[in-house]
């Protein structure tokens, strides 16, 4: 892999439209772009984030100008601004060359009804960003954190070492610390390809959830190729990805005795018509050694356009190949429905033979977004059920199963669950206000039992004998109810960075074999929301 690096960057340097930055891979951005978007631009939504270049073709200044970006290429100079653009950026005309550097702030305050206590979370870190010419850009992005925040997720990081969305969990009394470096370059030789190589998340879907690839889970060093050609948009994903030790229940939770995996996937968007888009994905993890053999990069699996599937049989080793397929139809310009179907090592001919056999590994996803709903402009309206059933994601070597540094590559719920969620969203200017509603069913595991929730442990813990691995059932378990209700309103101080000043409350509630909690947590937060980081779960 050192060796494609160095032959990849040597490549980028010495090679050498638009700015080949990305667009920041945050939920409310991205909503706030996806409005603008040409009924006839053929802009495929599929693969995120999204580069800066195919932005600018498929909007209009204006469109541009609203989301905070700075559209007058005849100036140069230095550029420093707290309502507008970046906070302190250098440029030359054309921004042929350009360098900006904006600060990261997720500062959130509140009080704990339940415990009777205050808590917080204060991030802190800065983004570096820059065009090298016309073909060449690149970004560097530090975060770090301390928090006492919200009680799912110290225990996630108590129980593995990791606190979530970022790296190890480090803790300190009642405070966890945790870090993350992540960054990349990206080269576009012509505007139909775009090379990347970096430390990173990516997204695959149309969903506030993706059952194919998310940005739940930490970072991955990647490389990326990007064709996006007439109606079709083709990306190629190389991951780099860390496992803990699994020793029959026990998951291992010290981040320095994490080992490495790998990854491939595919995603093949077509823009069918105008109302129609249509996404193939295939993935596969594997790791170092299997039961046949030791191994590390399987470059078999690095051929930018062999089916993966036919090349998991060629070589005879079982590793963990999912697909799946992905649609998106318009009813009208402001009117969006999507789906996805993912299906995780199926084995149709054992499951004809009994009911409820294991690997009936399926997960799917339906959603809605309406735009401008009862015709307010800015008011913006979704909602999506995700279901998953069990095992679904896990492996027979545990090694394998669809994670990254102790956290799920898809749903921060891992397996066995349906949720329900759904959004409203209003933007006036620089006023914003928000509410979202999840409801989540979910069987959990058992003490030293296999249910199906746990995607980290090995299939093999579900009885002495797979081929008699019948008799399960979705939402088997231990059952559990999830209620998140929140709300925000603040003032969008800047929109290119997404610095915003809000108030905020969030109401939680869990049912857990009868017994119940909840919590009232309420408070005000400064923000650049430039990712997306996940706690409903």
């Amino acid at each position: 892999m050192r060796k494609v690096f160095t032959i990849l960057f040597s490549f980028l340097f010495f090679s050498s439209f638009a700015q080949q930055l990305n667009f920041p891979l945050n939920y409310e951005m991205q909503n706030r772009l996806e409005r603008f978007l040409e009924t006839d631009a053929h802009f495929i939504t599929a693969s995120k984030p999204y580069n800066m270049a195919e932005v600018q073709n498929a909007i209009s200044d204006s469109a541009m100008q609203e989301l905070g970006f700075d559209t007058d290429s005849s100036k140069k100079g230095f550029k420093f601004g707290l309502l507008k653009g970046d906070m302190l950026a250098a440029f030359s005309k054309q921004r042929k060359f350009y360098f900006a550097v904006n600060p990261l702030l997720d500062i959130q305050f509140g009080y704990d009804i339940n415990s009777k206590k205050m808590r917080y979370t204060v991030g802190y870190g800065a983004r570096f960003d820059a065009n090298l010419g016309k073909k060449v850009s690149l970004s560097f992005t530090y975060q770090g954190v301390t928090e006492d925040y919200l009680q799912q997720v110290s225990d996630y990081a108590t129980k593995y070492g990791v606190l979530t969305g970022y790296r190890k969990a480090t803790f300190k009394n009642n405070r966890i610390n945790s870090q993350l470096f992540s960054g990349y370059l990206s080269y576009s030789p012509n505007k139909y390809f775009n090379f990347q190589i970096g430390n990173d998340k990516q997204f695959f879907g149309d969903g506030y959830r993706s059952l194919f690839l998310s940005d739940n889970a930490s970072n991955t060093p990647y490389i990326k190729l990007t064709a996006n050609f007439w109606r079709i948009k083709y990306t190629c994903l190389y991951n780099i990805m860390r496992y803990a030790p699994v020793d029959g229940f026990n998951v291992g939770n010290d981040p320095s005795k994490f080992r490495t995996k790998y990854s491939t996937f595919h995603l093949i968007s077509v823009d069918v018509a105008k109302w129609m888009q249509f996404s193939f994905f295939e993935g596969v993890t594997w790791y170092k050694g299997d039961s046949l053999r030791k191994r590390g990069i399987e470059f078999s699996y690095l051929i930018p356009m062999a089916f993966i599937r036919p090349v998991e049989f060629a070589l005879g080793s079982p590793d963990n190949v999912v697909l799946g397929i992905g649609m998106k139809f318009k009813a009208s310009p402001k009117q969006i429905f999507y789906t996805q179907l993912m299906l995780d090592d199926m084995d149709v001919s054992a499951a004809r033979r009994g009911k409820g056999f294991y690997r009936t590994k399926i997960a799917a996803q339906f959603g809605y977004k309406g735009y401008d709903i009862f015709k307010v402009k800015h008011l913006d309206f979704q909602t999506e059920l995700n279901i998953v059933r069990p095992f679904v994601y896990a492996h027979k070597a545990p090694e394998q199963s669809y994670t990254n540094f102790n956290q799920s590559l898809t749903h921060p719920l891992g397996a066995n669950f349906l949720e329900s969620v759904t959004f409203i969203n209003f933007w006036k200017k620089h006023w914003t206000a928000s509410a979202k509603l999840q409801y989540a069913v979910q069987g959990l595991d058992p003490a030293f039992e296999h249910k199906g929730s746990n995607i980290f442990v090995s299939d093999y813990l579900i009885t002495p004998d797979l081929s008699t691995a019948y008799g399960n059932y979705f939402l088997q378990g231990i059952k559990t109810n999830i209620i998140n209700v929140e709300a925000r309103g603040g003032y969008l101080i800047n929109p290119k960075i997404n610095l915003s000043a809000e108030a905020f409350i969030n109401y939680r509630y869990q049912k857990t074999d009868g017994i119940k909690s909840n919590n009232v947590f309420f408070g005000i937060s400064l923000r650049t929301n430039l990712t997306n980081r996940y706690t409903d779960f």
